[in-house]
């Protein structure tokens, strides 16, 4: 009942900022919408709300870059059921260990907030996948369409939309973001890899410097923020090497590239800006 609760909390509040159930959100901005401040700080924590007027986030600026995001999700998820303030201590990526109501709640918001069901399925059926003989490839490009964990997606797939058999989730679990990254990429000296193919449908992505990005081959990229990595089969990859912004563009989408520097400390909505005196 409590994951029905949380996942229909994340609809109405997607239907409240005029967002549909299918494309992938920037949750900083859902949080700005919402009235929410979002700060991130040197601390060895997820995350913490704390409830007042106006009512803020903070996020461990330690964590990887998709971690930070469901965390974020997660705190808005308190706000949005009226918790008190919160802090949250650092747990795995599926975070399906605790039995405390206002967590499993805050858990199934951010989940469904970030995967809705109709967008992931629709991610899966417009590739012809399927998350029963999906491959680790494939969940990382579904994972960094609607930018979250490699992980964090297979848990949500297996456990919580029963998308995907047990056996299959293990296998996979069986895989890192690291281990793809190194067989993609030859080498593991890039911080993480985000992949978006033809078929993605987010208007933005973020990135921090020392990722690596995967587009579609041939793909125009505007600005001085990505520089040419290698290409491989049917993408062109791309080193995040500035803080700022670039915009890709294919013959089916143009998309936002923003890339924050690593462990970024101070309020979220400054972590693009090239010069820091802005």
């Amino acid at each position: 009942m409590l994951i029905l609760d949380g996942a229909q909390a994340a609809s109405d509040t997607r239907d409240r900022l005029d967002l549909d159930l299918i494309t992938p959100i920037d949750v900083y901005a859902v949080a700005e919408a919402m009235g929410i401040r979002i700060r991130f700080l040197p601390v060895s924590m997820e995350g913490f709300y704390r409830k007042g007027v106006p009512p803020c986030i903070m996020l461990s600026a330690f964590r990887p870059l998709a971690r930070k995001a469901f965390t974020c999700a997660h705190e808005i998820g308190h706000h949005w059921f009226g918790h008190g303030s919160t802090i949250d201590e650092l747990k795995g990526d599926d975070r399906q260990d605790s039995e405390i109501p206002e967590e499993v709640l805050a858990n199934a918001f951010a989940a469904f907030m970030l995967m809705p069901t109709i967008g992931v399925r629709r991610a899966f059926n417009s590739r012809g996948w399927s998350p029963a003989t999906v491959n680790p490839l494939q969940v990382l490009t579904i994972a960094s369409e609607f930018g979250v964990g490699y992980d964090t997606l297979l848990t949500h797939l297996s456990m919580t939309l029963n998308d995907m058999p047990r056996n299959v989730r293990a296998e996979l679990g069986k895989w890192t973001p690291q281990r793809i990254r190194k067989r993609i990429l030859g080498d593991d000296d890039a911080e993480g890899l985000v992949i978006l193919d033809d078929r993605q449908r987010s208007a933005g992505v973020d990135l921090e410097e020392g990722y690596a990005l995967a587009v579609p081959a041939n793909a125009t990229v505007s600005g001085h923020v990505l520089t040419p990595r290698q290409s491989i089969e049917g993408f062109d990859v791309y080193n995040a090497v500035g803080r700022g912004r670039a915009t890709i563009t294919t013959s089916c989408w143009q998309i936002e590239a923003r890339v924050a520097p690593a462990s970024f400390i101070g309020p979220a909505k400054y972590r693009f800006l090239e010069d820091p005196d802005e």
